[in-house]
């Protein structure tokens, strides 16, 4: 996989090649640490990218805005308005095996900046509607979908966050991402 490391959990990693601000200041809400990433709406549940092992709680490589509470972040969703600020860098509720650090500090750490260059296997695999499956190329702009991931599929006022530098592929399931916000 494209900038693979050491450690990394196939299914739902997220790999740093670049880094232009790594924001470790912003709280979790308890809803970061319980969401459940399988059930919801239908582009949520045929989700290809997500599996029933996937754990509760803000994903590695999922989108966050500034939540409603000063100091903390929540999952973004497309919403009208809505200002995203940066991709997740772990798994809220941590991985099998390792500590929880999100848990224990209650901190949410994300990656941003114009610049910022990373890969990812989580994001949208069907639009909006369920009713047909999402392809991506490089050179694609980036918008949040409505379950806080990456999508190519923008509503009227979706904010442009990223830009597909390696689309994935049948054989990689890894997408390279330079960040725009």
């Amino acid at each position: 996989m494209i900038g693979e490391g050491s450690g990394i959990v196939p299914d739902r990693g997220l790999n740093i090649l670049y880094r232009v601000t790594l924001n470790t200041l912003m709280n979790l809400t308890d809803t970061d640490l319980t969401q459940d990433n399988t059930v919801g709406n239908t582009q949520k549940t045929n989700n290809s990218r997500l599996s029933s092992d996937t754990p509760k709680g803000l994903l590695a490589g999922s989108i966050v805005k500034v939540g409603t509470t000063s100091g903390t972040v929540v999952a973004a969703d497309g919403s009208n308005g809505e200002y995203a600020v940066g991709v997740v860098i772990n798994n809220a509720v941590g991985y099998p095996f390792e500590s929880s650090s999100g848990v224990a500090s209650g901190k949410c750490p994300y990656i941003h900046g114009s610049g910022t260059v990373f890969t990812t296997d989580l994001y949208e695999t069907r639009n909006a509607d369920n009713s047909a499956d999402l392809s991506f190329s490089a050179a694609d702009q980036l918008y949040v979908s409505q379950n806080g991931l990456l999508t190519n599929e923008a509503s009227t006022s979706a904010q442009v966050i990223g830009v597909v530098l390696i689309a994935p592929s049948s054989t990689d399931p890894f997408m390279a991402v330079q960040m725009a916000i």
